[in-house]
């Protein structure tokens, strides 16, 4: 027994409070980070050689500035090139299969789909007010990237909430065998009865349908607007992912916790804050560039 001015306790009691288990915080897995740093820092770089070559470039052309036409004509280059019709369908597949990774590592799924389509449909408000509005360029957003994220992270939800509820067993390759299956079946209705992304890129590619909401599943012209993800083919990208972090992210930890250092803090700090990034860039690119408009050229872009 020992005695305290609080009271009594006995020597086992305090034994235990001394060795009461702590919340343990598993190390983030750096290359999840890494990866999605490349991928969001590589999205702004799209965006902004997007904005450089048409929502700024004929108006520079225009005013005929040697370096800011020069600039254009590069950034029209750039969009238009091999190298971007390489890259992009590269670092988009990058950013959904690394969200899809991500699933293993929420406590809820719901929550966090749910967020992210409170964002998206307050991005969709804004953009439609800078537009209809305001009338500032092609600025709104219907079914954009952060739009079709949501939903992919939404329908795993339900998938996972499923699994739970037949899996009583708790078989731990269920859910990771169901999440394969899934991505093959979206890959294959993709692949029937979508246009290749190839062809979406270079030629902006659509499917021919009369139906209202055919445009949430493949790339329909009605729904083309600013930014456009329709769930395929970027669902099974994200299911791939999730099967990928279900087999081999089950413990929460990095991969290759011996590679870990510094070195890749350049992408991997971006990498855990890419929505924040990618909402702030939308701004500040079109900011930077309609500064630099009227420093060079003395006259407002809009």
């Amino acid at each position: 027994m020992i005695k305290t001015d609080a009271g009594t306790i006995t020597e086992g009691a305090k034994d235990n409070h001394s060795l009461s288990p702590k919340k343990i915080r598993h190390p983030r897995a750096w290359e999840l980070d890494f990866l999605r740093g490349f991928a969001i820092i590589m999205v702004v770089w799209d965006h902004f050689m997007y904005d450089s070559a048409y929502m700024f470039g004929y108006l520079w052309q225009q005013g005929g500035n040697p370096s800011l036409v020069g600039f254009a004509d590069f950034a029209q280059t750039y969009f238009t090139s091999p190298l971007r019709n390489f890259w992009w369908p590269f670092f988009v597949f990058v950013f959904f299969f690394v969200s899809g990774i991500c699933t293993a590592f929420s406590k809820n799924n719901f929550a966090r789909g749910l967020k992210l389509g409170i964002v998206a449909v307050a991005l969709s408000g804004v953009t439609y007010i800078v537009q209809y509005v305001l009338e500032i360029g092609d600025a709104f957003i219907l079914f954009g990237v952060l739009h079709c994220l949501a939903s992919c992270i939404l329908l795993y939800a339900v998938i996972e909430f499923v699994m739970r509820l037949i899996n009583r067993r708790k078989n731990k390759w269920v859910l990771p065998a169901v999440c394969l299956a899934v991505t093959i079946i979206a890959f294959v209705l993709n692949s029937i009865y979508n246009v290749p992304l190839s062809d979406v890129i270079q030629n902006y590619a659509t499917v021919e349908t009369d139906s209202s909401i055919a445009g949430l599943f493949v790339f329909d012209y009605d729904w083309w607007t600013a930014d456009y993800f329709p769930l395929l083919p970027f669902f099974w990208f994200f299911m791939l992912g999730a099967t990928i972090g279900h087999l081999f992210y089950r413990n929460k930890k990095s991969l290759l916790p011996k590679l870990d250092g510094k070195w890749h803090a350049f992408f991997s700090i971006p990498g855990k804050y890419s929505l924040i990034i990618y909402l702030a860039s939308q701004v500040l690119v079109v900011g930077v560039l309609a500064l630099v408009t009227y420093l060079v050229m003395g006259e407002l872009a809009f």
